[in-house]
């Protein structure tokens, strides 16, 4: 599998290491290595006394992130993993505190391109979407043919923002009725046959926000995202005199993931967290962070012509305070 490693393009890669600040003997984290794009950047600029711990809970993108790491040697280490474990990890690691720490939490063409992995509506394959089939868990099918058109609408809304959901719930509960939905293509047209094709206002195909929103469930992506923010915090470096505090730098690719990572940002880097109107502040809450990008940063027109994926990417950075 890794005599070929597919051709891949990190996304905001520029941005991420300009917030990262990489310094030559820092310990970092890539928990979501992927196929090592970004984590190979990281690799570069570390000099024989750093180290990069790479995450990710795919183990197929991992053993292309490992051969493609490979002339690092033991700089880089990697371990298949959630990064809602990122505190076990870690410790297993023997990584106490981190210099950064990065979350990328889109996912890549060639997860989409294999066909067996279910992520994609144009290709046959089975209705799977599970990062880590290897944990088990519900897939993308059983949701289908098993929640009830209340629950299914709610996920469209919830997790996909689609505004026809209640349409297309009622109409995969019809189609299930008649024979399962085993397949992406199956479970696509009836999408489309409930809402009609791409138009010019959503050029999109109108199956693009179930994909999302059952991809989401099935690999419960925003409780882990709840659950690794703390997480990282937590081993953030505290800096000293010589260097900066510990960063972290996050990229989303839709607003559900996006406004959890700037409500965090916000909350640990305020002073105070009491209801508004109270006459003081009674919380006791001391900023813990120092938000670095005071505005969303966004790929340049240059890279979303040359990396379509790109577009809807949005990166947020972050660093310890003491």
């Amino acid at each position: 599998m890794t005599s070929s490693l597919p051709i891949h393009q990190p996304v905001l890669l520029d941005e991420a290491l300009h917030w990262l600040d990489v310094r030559e003997d820092g310990t970092y984290i890539d928990c979501t290595a992927g196929l090592g794009g970004h984590a190979e950047a990281i690799a570069r600029r570390l000099g024989p006394g750093g180290r990069l711990l790479c995450i990710d809970h795919d183990a197929e993108a991992l053993e292309f992130a490992r051969a493609r790491l490979a002339p690092f040697g033991r700089r880089v280490s990697f371990v298949h993993a959630n990064f809602r474990e990122l505190d076990r990890v870690a410790a297993e690691a023997g990584v106490t505190s981190a210099d950064g720490i990065l979350l990328d939490l889109g996912f890549s063409s060639f997860q989409v391109e294999s066909a067996h992995r279910g992520f994609a509506f144009s290709l046959e394959g089975p209705l799977d979407m599970r990062m880590d089939p290897s944990a088990g868990g519900p897939t993308a099918a059983d949701i289908v043919n098993t929640w009830d058109e209340a629950s299914l609408a709610a996920l469209f809304f919830e997790y996909g923002e689609e505004p026809r959901a209640r349409r297309i719930a009622r109409a995969i509960v019809a189609a299930r009725a008649r024979q399962p939905l085993r397949t992406t293509t199956q479970l696509a047209s009836v999408v489309g046959q409930a809402v009609g094709g791409p138009g010019r206002r959503t050029p999109n195909h109108p199956a693009t926000k179930v994909f999302q929103a059952l991809r989401i469930q099935v690999n419960g992506e925003l409780d882990s995202l709840h659950m690794v923010l703390p997480l990282a915090h937590g081993l953030l470096d505290p800096g000293n005199a010589d260097r900066h505090p510990g960063r972290l730098v996050v990229i989303s690719f839709h607003s559900l993931e996006d406004r959890i990572v700037k409500r965090y940002f916000q909350r640990e880097a305020a002073a105070c967290i009491c209801p508004p109107g109270l006459p003081e502040c009674r919380c006791g809450h001391r900023p813990t962070l120092r938000i670095l990008t005071r505005r969303a940063v966004r790929p340049s027109p240059a890279e979303v012509a040359r990396n379509p994926r790109a577009r809807s990417a949005v990166l947020r950075a972050a660093e310890r305070r003491s």
